[in-house]
């Protein structure tokens, strides 16, 4: 009778830690709206919030200490995430730079701030050659669907924000005078920036 009670006690107390474990929860930083690379932190980006962190919560900014205003923002996050402590920084530590991209064509609705996006090139004077990419799943900075190149009914322009080291790539392009089309990646299927 002794170990009977003993075995529901041991019960009932293990139901009620790990209950007690589950529901314990973490204030860290959310982002108020969408970040871009190269944002600089102002009040009103992030807002805190309750999550359930168990064993990465220090991976997140903790809302227990002061939001971390004029933190530099690296890579995006998006409306309502989390914020990873290491996706913020100084503006010394962006590894990639602005750009605005005319485009000869329209853009998917979808693509907006905080979006990524796939960069192809095609040459302009030869129909028969194969489009290239040369951008993959870059940040959108800004979208403009409505603003069509000179004498050219379609396009759109887009702010990304590029690498450093595939600069080079998209403004050779720009430069011969290919065409540029952005082709949007679908959130589900976004990865980490290269």
């Amino acid at each position: 009778m002794l170990i009977g009670v003993v075995l529901v006690l041991a019960s009932v107390l293990g139901t009620w830690f790990i209950v007690r474990q589950a529901a314990q929860t973490t204030r860290v930083w959310a982002a108020a709206h969408v970040l871009v690379p190269g944002t600089v932190l102002a009040e009103g980006d992030l807002t805190a919030t309750e999550v359930s962190l168990p064993g990465n919560a220090g991976a997140y900014l903790s809302a227990h200490d002061a939001a971390p205003i004029g933190s530099t923002v690296l890579r995006s996050v998006g409306a309502g995430e989390l914020v990873p402590a290491g996706q913020l920084g100084s503006q010394e530590q962006l590894q990639g730079r602005l750009l605005s991209l005319d485009l000869s064509e329209s853009l998917p609705q979808a693509v907006t701030a905080g979006s990524r996006v796939d960069i192809w090139a095609a040459d302009s004077d030869a129909e028969t050659v194969e489009p290239k990419e040369i951008l993959s799943g870059i940040d959108v900075v800004n979208a403009d669907h409505s603003a069509g190149g000179f004498a050219q009914a379609s396009g759109a322009r887009l702010e990304v924000f590029v690498p450093t080291d595939k600069l080079s790539q998209i403004l050779a392009a720009q430069a011969s005078g290919h065409r540029i089309s952005a082709v949007s990646v679908p959130a589900a299927t976004t990865e980490a920036m290269p």
